[in-house]
């Protein structure tokens, strides 16, 4: 018995497994705390998700179109943490895609989707989601936890044209050379074209006073306007008269021979020395008219032009109207004629348009002029134009040459000029300062970027 007791064999075992005790419950800890890390890493993609989601929705709204707007960004940044698992209490079954299911028991998660106006210090529109999920401690219960929170934060801003564009160029450049004097401070211009020099600036004589600046591609030319641009955005504005386009191809064929008059008349009383409105009565095109008049020239209603509208008189043309240039038609406007058209406030009857385009009668409400034309419109000389309303020349280039004034707004109205590319050369004024400018029907530029 003696030697039993004076025995040390095992001795260490024995040692080592008081010893291990400690170690075991340090990583039982470790293994607890690499779980709080796995959920911290599937909150911060929840947040993620829901901010830029949340985000990208109040863009869409903010530009004007483009996305279901029946949900507003709160139910989106929730819509898309719900989809990662994420969802406030009772709201499980709430959102299309969830993945909440039924937290197991002691646990529970939070979604929170905040507009802010600054981050960091810097001023702008930013949207921030805030998810979190509370867990009962375990081992961690020995350090006095009997809960964790894990929470994960993300801010998504919004970059972009702070005012809606009321000139737009689809495919090519918006130019400034000379002295043009740009006014639109309610509204912006934008160019679709990708090239380097989608905005450019030829001399430094430019005057404006502009709400925003962008396009797909870069801007050249002055430092002082390209500064203040917003270049490479990431996508086009759409075009809001695009439906024209194919009503049009219905009337006058996909390929005609031009000039066309797309089978509207143009003998008997369309053949006048005057300008004729377009209706069922009378289903006329202007073709190839010499205005020489020097007294006053009505106008009211829809007006097709065809050929080669020639003014070398001084007449005052004014009144409430829409011209619609087809296919090969040309205005050549030499004379010193004052023209004011006023787009109409309500879209045209049907009996004021051929049967092709009836389907896209709400597209000519305000609309002054619609150039379906390829051919380059060049307004100059010394001839004062008003349009007020929506000018819209798809494939052409539209060019503000000499001393005009293009005036698109009137009163609380606000126009758009959409064309295919835009030049404002000379002493050119454009002058969109109606008080309706910010709601323009082009969409504001926007996109959405993750910020620190």
């Amino acid at each position: 018995m003696r030697n039993l007791l004076h025995c040390r064999r095992g001795s260490v075992a024995f040692a080592t497994t008081i010893a291990l005790l400690p170690l075991i419950g340090m990583m039982a800890l470790g293994g607890e705390a690499a779980s709080w890390y796995a959920t911290k890493q599937h909150a911060q993609n929840a947040a993620d998700a829901a901010a830029y989601a949340a985000a990208v929705q109040k863009a869409c709204a903010l530009s004007g179109g483009g996305c279901d707007i029946s949900q507003d960004y709160v139910y989106r940044g929730k819509q898309f943490a719900a989809q990662s698992g994420f969802c406030n209490t009772g709201d499980a079954n709430a959102y299309p895609g969830s993945g909440c299911g039924t937290n197991p028991t002691g646990i529970s998660r939070s979604v929170q989707i905040n507009l802010l106006t600054t981050w960091n210090g810097t001023a702008g529109t930013y949207v921030q989601a805030i998810v979190g999920q509370q867990q009962p401690a375990y081992l961690a219960k020995v350090l006095g936890m009997s809960t964790v929170n894990i929470n994960a934060g993300a801010v998504a801003k919004l970059r972009g044209a702070t005012k809606p564009p009321c000139a737009l160029a689809l495919t090519g450049t918006i130019g400034f050379q000379g002295s043009p004097n740009i006014n639109a401070p309610n509204c912006g211009m934008a160019s679709d074209d990708a090239a380097a020099n989608a905005i450019n600036f030829t001399g430094g004589g430019t005057t404006m006073n502009l709400g925003s600046l962008s396009t797909v591609g870069g801007c050249t030319g002055s430092t002082t306007f390209c500064n203040t641009a917003q270049t490479y955005m990431p996508a086009p504005i759409p075009n809001p008269f695009s439906a024209l386009d194919g009503s049009l191809t219905t009337l006058c064929g996909a390929s005609p021979s031009l000039p066309t008059t797309c089978g509207l008349q143009t003998n008997g009383v369309c053949n006048t020395s005057g300008l004729v409105a377009y209706t069922a009565a009378t289903p006329c095109t202007n073709n190839s008219t010499h205005i020489t008049s020097n007294g006053t020239i009505a106008l009211s209603g829809v007006y097709f032009i065809s050929g080669d509208l020639k003014i070398t008189g001084t007449p005052t043309i004014s009144g409430t109207a829409t011209f619609i240039l087809l296919p090969g038609a040309t205005i050549s406007n030499q004379g010193s004629a004052i023209i004011n058209i006023t787009g109409p406030t309500t879209a045209p009857s049907t009996s004021s348009l051929p049967a092709a385009l009836q389907s896209s009668a709400s597209l000519f409400q305000y609309m002054a002029m619609y150039d379906a034309s390829a051919a380059a419109v060049q307004f100059g000389g010394n001839t004062n134009i008003t349009l007020t309303g929506n000018i819209y020349a798809p494939t052409a280039t539209v060019t503000f040459q000499g001393n005009p004034t293009l005036n698109l707004s009137g009163g609380n109205s606000c126009g758009q000029l959409v064309a295919a590319a835009i030049q404002f050369n000379g002493n050119a004024t454009f002058d969109d300062t109606g008080t309706g400018c910010g709601t323009s029907q082009l969409q504001t530029s926007q996109y959405v970027q993750l910020v620190p």
